[in-house]
């Protein structure tokens, strides 16, 4: 009988000491998984003081993380949203309308976004004012009062993606700059992979009116851009925006029409579909007229890649399905 207790306690005490062993080892597994998520939480932080050199190659430096931020356009809006910075941005426009209740949230509208009253902006005491294609007479004079100022003004998506990176290196939230660019560029890829078997002489002709003048994007335009990786061709082939000539519509014949201004003309499609002289146009005979979202195709920031979509499936609605 004792020898039979002896063997059962020598048997519990190496399991015991087996056990330990077991667990032992898988402590330094869970502490290098440790190490390395906290480095890489480390390497992701910003460090202050910091100098980056903006769209127009002017260098600025940023001496601490900013808590009181003004953006005076509603791409960098929606950006510093995205990025989980509402909590700090005091200062908006009144163009701005993404999020929905963005205006309810911050401490000042503005008016006049590319002439904001200076004096306001003062008021406010922001750490950092983010602009796009300001005017340099109203960013010198904000410069003047030693308040950081950063223009940004993307014509890609490349473009978009650098400035959303760069936008979250400034603030701090360069991890959630790097989510946000990943889940664009994720969906950039899928609707890259539904025009995939797009073949060349199937792809449509487009023209895109951004006004009832006929207002359009040329080549080195975003919207060109747009066109372009949603698979239709540009009737367009001038450079930058200009206001195109009926008579070339007429002759270049488009397949698929784009308007941008439903937002205040209501009838901005109907109004195509009647114009003197277009009825033998393509996409007028096909009732291929279509308005798109003004908002999330003309402003280079975190939503652009649904503009890219919202395009896609106005060219080709089968294989956006």
């Amino acid at each position: 009988m004792k020898k039979s207790l002896l063997l059962l306690s020598a048997i519990l005490l190496l399991l015991g000491v087996l056990t330990g062993c077991g667990q032992q080892a898988a402590k330094p597994q869970e502490q290098t998984i440790q190490n390395q998520a906290q480095k890489q939480e480390e390497t992701l932080k910003t460090t202050y003081p910091l100098t980056i050199i903006d769209d127009t190659g002017t260098k600025v430096t940023i001496t601490k993380e900013p808590t009181r931020i003004i953006s005076l356009i509603p791409s960098h809006t929606e950006t510093l949203f995205a990025l989980g910075l509402e909590g700090k941005v005091v200062a908006v426009t009144k163009y701005d309308n993404y999020p929905h209740d963005v205006q309810k949230k911050v401490e000042y509208v503005f008016q006049e976004g590319l002439n904001p009253n200076i004096e306001q902006i003062v008021k406010l005491n922001p750490e950092l004012i983010l602009l796009g294609s300001h005017n340099k007479e109203m960013t010198d004079k904000i410069r003047e009062l030693k308040i950081p100022v950063l223009q940004f003004n993307p014509q890609s998506l490349d473009a978009v993606y650098q400035t959303i990176e760069k936008v979250g290196l400034v603030t701090n939230t360069q991890q959630q700059a790097k989510e946000v660019v990943s889940k664009m560029k994720e969906k950039q890829k899928s609707i890259n992979e539904k025009l995939a078997t797009l073949k060349p002489e199937e792809k449509v002709r487009v023209f895109v009116a951004v006004s009832p003048d006929l207002y359009t994007p040329g080549k080195g335009t975003f919207m060109d851009e747009l066109v372009m990786e949603a698979g239709g061709i540009n009737i367009v082939e001038d450079q930058g925006w200009i206001k195109y000539n009926e008579e070339k519509i007429i002759s270049k014949n488009p397949q698929v029409i784009l308007t941008t201004y439903g937002y205040y003309d209501k009838n901005a499609v109907a109004n195509i579909m009647k114009k003197e002289g277009w009825q033998n146009i393509d996409a007028i005979k096909n009732k291929r007229v279509v308005d798109l979202d003004s908002d999330i195709v003309n402003r280079p920031g975190p939503r652009i890649i649904d503009g890219l979509e919202s395009i896609a499936k106005a060219l080709y609605p089968d294989l956006m399905k």
